[in-house]
């Protein structure tokens, strides 16, 4: 049997506001948190499980708010958890649409509000929706079977899966798979749709976190430097398989240089450059940077003299 909603009690709030001015930071020093995100909230064990992700490293804790109804914008605050915590249990939701969202807090204030995550909550004996996912994590690209096939429907049929995989992609059907190209966490969710008890449909949802992680910035290797031919040097390397976005290649003058200057940006899939801005006679040394947004790695340095 679902359990009525509880208003949060006043003497609660000013609990937490005692807990807030306990906080030992300097004023000066401290500003309000970073906001949590990839809320998700779905029905398991016969309470609402709501997860999410910490950005902040300074906060003291987090603060769960609710609406009631589909749309709703009226939230109010009905729980806290400490610093670190990014999961909480409610087990006081209403029957129909309840929306969530999270907000970070230390003494400097609050964060912004994090999304906003929503479930819907049906009779008992219409739709239970269920979802797995193998693997939860790995690297880019990431490759996710789902699988919805132990929802149930008590007293109707399901007529439908629809899924939403956090990057803007959806499928259908009761197992599905996706691709991940792009690191990051997604909060991937299910929509169960059934005849109802009393006709027409209903809808419950699910969710559950993906985290994808870039692989490893891997250089171009086996750089080699001839002069085939006066005031040119050929350049060739190998290209293993990379995550990186962009591929420069840097030369400097001399036997024994160091300060190298970019002389061509190239694609990640070349793999041999002719400089025919060399001097007769003269030494080059060159090198490769391949890079992302996280860093940049370097080849090996090759050294030729231009004929």
């Amino acid at each position: 049997m679902i359990r009525p909603v509880h208003t949060v009690r006043s003497i609660v709030a000013a609990a937490v506001a005692v807990a807030l001015l306990g906080v030992a930071a300097p004023a000066s020093a401290l500003t309000a948190p970073a906001a949590p995100s990839a809320v998700t909230a779905s029905f398991a064990s016969g309470n609402v499980a709501l997860a999410w992700v910490d950005n902040s490293p300074d906060e003291a804790g987090f603060a769960i708010e609710r609406c009631l109804g589909a749309g709703c914008t009226s939230f109010g605050q009905i729980a806290t958890v400490a610093a670190g915590v990014t999961s909480y249990s409610d087990t006081f939701y209403s029957s129909g649409t309840d929306r969530y969202r999270v907000r970070a807090f230390n003494s400097a204030g609050y964060s912004a509000a994090s999304n906003t995550a929503e479930v819907i909550l049906v009779s008992t004996g219409d739709v239970f929706p269920s979802m797995s996912a193998t693997p939860t994590a790995g690297l880019a690209p990431l490759t996710v079977g789902f699988d919805g096939s132990a929802s149930t429907a008590l007293n109707g049929t399901i007529t439908g899966y629809t899924w939403s995989f956090g990057d803007g992609q959806t499928g259908s059907g009761a197992v599905v798979s996706h691709t991940y190209t792009t690191p990051g966490v997604y909060a991937a969710s299910l929509k169960v749709t059934t005849t109802g008890t009393f006709g027409g449909s209903v809808t419950a949802s699910t969710a559950l976190l993906v985290t994808v992680a870039a692989p490893p910035l891997v250089a171009p290797g086996d750089l080699i430097a001839t002069s085939p031919a006066r005031n040119q040097i050929r350049l060739a390397w190998s290209n293993p398989v990379s995550s990186a976005t962009g591929l420069a290649l840097e030369r400097c003058k001399g036997s024994g240089c160091t300060s190298f200057t970019r002389i061509a940006v190239l694609t990640t899939a070349t793999t041999s450059y002719i400089d025919t801005t060399v001097k007769s006679r003269t030494t080059y040394r060159y090198r490769l940077a391949a890079s992302t947004s996280a860093g940049t790695v370097y080849s090996n340095v090759a050294t030729a003299t231009a004929r």
